[in-house]
Order: C-alpha cells, then structure tokens, then sequence
C-alpha cells in the first residue's frame, strides 16, 4: 500500500477538512503514504508538525475566481472565460508535477479530495498519468464553493461536468453524509461511503439527566456560525421573551476562532474563543441545550441536505441535548430524527422557537431520553473506531492493516472546533 494524498488542506488541526485527513492519516502505517498539497497561500495551511514525518510537496493553487468591477455581460463573459482557460494551463503544469511525484514515490493508489475547481480538474488526468486506480473524498458539493467564488455560468458547468467524471471514475468514494453518498451512488454508479466527523471516545462525557441548576439556561454553539438568518431568528424571539425561558436567564455560550455574532440584549453572550476538542466538549457540557442552526433558504438546499457538521460529533460527546434550527431535509436533521437524539425546529417563527427551548427547559424525561439516545448515536456512528472501519473499506484493506485506533490516537493530539 502506497498512497498519494492530493489535497488543497493538508492533514493538519486548523480546518474541518484538514482534521478529518489528520486522524484518516495516523491510520495509515508508517512510510505508506506521500502528500501534494496545492493551497491557497493565505491559509498558511501546513502539516501537523507531528505528522511532518510524510513527505509533502506544496504548491500554490491557481486564481480560481475573480471580483470583477461593473462591466458588459459580454465583457465579464470573456475575462470569465479567459481565466478559466488560464487555470487550464496552469493545472496542466501542477497536473505534471504531481504525477512525477507520485511516480518518484512508487504509488499504487491515488487519493484526491475534490474540493475546489483545481482539485476537481487535477483528479482524472493525474490518475491517467500514474496508471493507478483513484479514490476520491468529497467535504462539500462544488456549487458551495462556485457560488462562493461567484464562478461565471460557463466555468460552474464545465466543473460541475468534470466533478461528475471524477466521481463516475472513482473506485470509491467517500462523502460528508449518508444522503450524499446515496445520492452519489445513485447519480454516478460509484461505490460510496461516509466519512462522518469522528472523535475520541474517551473525551466523551456521560449523559445528562437534566438541565443544571441555578437561575441561568445556557444554550452552548460552536464553531462557525454560516446560517446566520437562522441565528438572528433565535436572537429576536429571545428578545421577544426578555431572554426569560420557563424562569430562567438566557445566556448563550460560543466558542469558536471567529464571532460574528450580535444581540441586543448586552451580556447575554459568552465568547470564549478556539478550544481543543477535549476543551470543547467539557465547556459544552456545561450549557442546558446545544444549538446548531441551518439554512432554511432553499437556495441552500444542496448543502443542508448533504453536509454533516462536525459539531454535532462534538455536541453528542458533550451529553446534552440538540437544538437543530433549519430545515427537515437535512442530513443532520435527518441524523437526529432516526437517532432520537436531538429536537428540531424547521421554522424561524419566533413563536416555535421558544416553545421548543421551553419543551427541553421544563421536560426533563424527555431530557434525558434525548442525551441518552445521543450517547447511543455517538457510540455507534461517530468515535474513530467507525472512522477507522469505514478508511478500510474506502481503501479495500482489512482493518489489521492499518493502525490501531488506540495507536493512532496516542500519535495524535486532540484538535479544535471548526
């Protein structure tokens, strides 16, 4: 077994997608596997320095997108098609460098995680310059990052055609989701395989069999806030109740490496910054209820229904019980629903968002059937052990043939929340 990993993140502890690639990596035994990392050089994104011991090759990735001052739709049209077709060279050029490596290294497997445009055009022509069979790894459908980079029509096509070559192509796949690796499997006839966000188990904490005492009701968030209709939605039915639930303070607890959040009420909201995962999950065990907000817009719809946040892992090792805010299509909501461990509300109505919070502020059977069965799901779906025997079914090794789960772990120390 020897693999080469090409990826825009590199195994590391700062991003969603660099986390996973750091545990699926310690899995790997020693000296079977070499890194191309083609990066966006304002992430400064590097390898876990205990990881440094596989060899990585970095090069800057291509201008993928353009902001573009007022001009003709004619106008804007040709620059449009001009970068791409400059992205095309350049990509060839990358596309040669990498297959050189992977030729240099001796690989018999190509991995490639198709995040991005350039990663989506290097996957097939490396895997038909090494001769090898390609296995791909998907965090994000591509029309997240096309219309994050307000790719013009013509560029969004022709990746999007491309996209689907290289999964059609893939020996297998591994998706974000179970809905999105259904609907792979269904579009491209490609094997598919989950990859959800996958923790340590001996950070997990016990259930909870109720809300803490005291005057307070902490409802603990983490990580990157993106759905922020949904947040302000939370926000004016609490001012609508005097941040009061069922005779309690409101008090929300955030933690994460960036906060763009905002209240009226002054002192409502507790920011405490990045945190290991170990970190996280103890502070998180100390709210009533975890909130996760999701996009209702059905503009959003593509990414609802096929991400899996890795705060949710985090949110069930915490022992407390969900809040999901968004919509009922959702892959996380779905999780929720068939685990019974969380409650949702598919609505920005003020009204049915406090009525939830005072559900799981005041009915404690419920309360603790819901962390309990979270504990269940977290024990089931989400420790590495599973990660573990899904990376050898995506690579069709058998499990003795990659590290341990306890090896890997000492190997590793304990990342943050994205």
């Amino acid at each position: 077994m020897r693999i080469l990993l090409l990826t825009d993140i590199p195994p590391c502890k700062d991003f969603p997608a660099g986390i996973v690639l750091d545990q699926l990596c310690r899995f790997l035994p020693q000296g079977s596997i070499v890194c191309f990392a083609v990066t966006v050089p304002a992430l400064s994104a590097r390898i876990s320095p205990d990881l440094e011991s596989i060899p990585i090759r970095y090069k800057e990735r291509p201008l993928e997108a353009l902001t573009l001052p007022r001009c003709s739709p004619r106008l804007s049209q040709i620059i449009h098609l001009c970068l791409y077709y400059y992205n095309m060279t350049a990509i060839k050029r990358i596309a040669v460098d990498v297959i050189e490596y992977g030729r240099a290294f001796g690989v018999d497997t190509f991995w490639c995680t198709l995040e991005g445009q350039s990663l989506i055009r290097l996957a097939l022509p490396v895997a038909k310059g090494l001769g090898v069979p390609l296995l791909t790894e998907v965090f994000d459908h591509p029309t997240w990052e096309l219309r994050d980079h307000s790719a013009h029509r013509i560029s969004q096509t022709k990746i999007l055609v491309e996209f689907a070559e290289a999964v059609r192509s893939s020996r297998a796949c591994a998706t974000a989701s179970w809905p999105m690796a259904h609907q792979y499997a269904k579009d491209y006839g490609t094997k598919t395989l989950a990859f959800l966000p996958s923790i340590d188990s001996r950070i997990a904490l016990p259930p909870a069999a109720e809300i803490h005492t005291g005057h307070d009701l902490i409802i603990g968030m983490a990580g990157q806030v993106y759905a922020t209709e949904e947040w302000k939605a939370l926000v004016t039915a609490l001012d609508a109740v005097d941040w009061r639930i069922s005779g309690r303070d409101v008090r929300i607890r955030f933690l994460g490496k960036k906060s763009y959040l905002s209240a009226n009420k002054s002192g409502r909201i507790e920011y405490l910054g990045w945190h290991t995962q170990e970190n996280c999950v103890k502070l998180l065990s100390e709210a009533d209820i975890l909130y996760l907000p999701y996009w209702l817009n059905p503009a959003f719809e593509i990414e609802a229904r096929f991400s899996f946040p890795s705060k949710l892992t985090t949110y069930l090792a915490a022992g407390r019980p969900v809040l999901f805010h968004g919509p009922e299509y959702a892959a996380a909501a779905i999780f929720l629903k068939d685990t019974e461990a969380g409650l949702a509300c598919h609505s920005n109505k003020h009204s049915e968002i406090i009525e939830i919070l005072t559900t799981l502020a005041t009915d404690m059977s419920l309360y603790s059937r819901l962390t309990q069965n979270g504990r269940k799901a977290f024990d089931k779906y989400l420790t590495l052990s599973s990660l573990r025997k899904s990376f050898a079914t995506f690579l069709q090794v058998e499990e003795d043939a990659l590290v341990p789960t306890e090896q890997s772990i000492e190997s590793a120390s304990f990342g943050g929340i994205a």
